[in-house]
């Protein structure tokens, strides 16, 4: 019987390849660029560090709560301000867990209108737990703060659950922080209840 050596050694590669990351590197202005289906994104990200900025792809194994959770285990207790399209319970849930823990100590957030009729329960639950405000808000923004961060998260992730790809950046400069806390709270004292 021949055995065919190159469709194995074929396969033993194409095995090792899917154990490495897809596609990972650190410039040196410190800006990592990640992008692996086969592993949660936390772990491709690894540590956050002042000064570096992270871009990142995501498949369907995270969404922009379990990244500011993620984010906030680093930077200890912290001020939150986010936006999002749509929210889910356990979300909510999650974030009211941090919060009541003493990780967030104090969290506002921009809601798109159109959730009060999309998702109604969640929303009901949202407005008896956080301060929010709502208005016409597609952005998927976390700022996170306190006095040794500033970190601002833009990504296509709503704080939902969703089996799709995404794409973020986490920034860890001041100036943008600052940029975006100007807007999102000119936003947010703009918005209703």
């Amino acid at each position: 019987m021949l055995i065919n050596t190159t469709t194995i050694a074929d396969s033993t590669k194409t095995q090792e390849a899917a154990k490495q990351p897809e596609f990972c590197f650190t410039t040196e202005n410190k800006t990592l660029y990640v992008a692996d289906r086969n592993c949660i994104i936390t772990k491709s990200i690894g540590e956050i560090i002042p000064g570096k900025t992270i871009h990142f792809y995501s498949w369907a194994n995270f969404n922009l709560v379990k990244l500011i959770l993620y984010v906030l285990k680093q930077c200890g207790t912290s001020n939150v301000l986010m936006t999002s399209y749509s929210f889910s319970q356990k979300s909510i849930e999650s974030l009211n867990y941090y919060k009541s823990a003493g990780l967030i100590a104090d969290i506002k957030i921009l809601i798109d209108n159109r959730v009060k009729v999309m998702s109604p329960k969640p929303f009901q639950m949202l407005t008896k737990s956080f301060d929010y405000k709502c208005i016409s808000v597609h952005a998927k923004v976390a700022l996170i703060w306190n006095d040794k961060w500033n970190i601002t998260i833009v990504t296509s992730q709503n704080a939902t659950d969703n089996p799709k790809m995404e794409r973020g950046i986490i920034f860890t400069d001041k100036e943008i922080f600052d940029f975006d806390y100007k807007i999102l709270t000119d936003e947010f004292n703009r918005g209703t209840t």
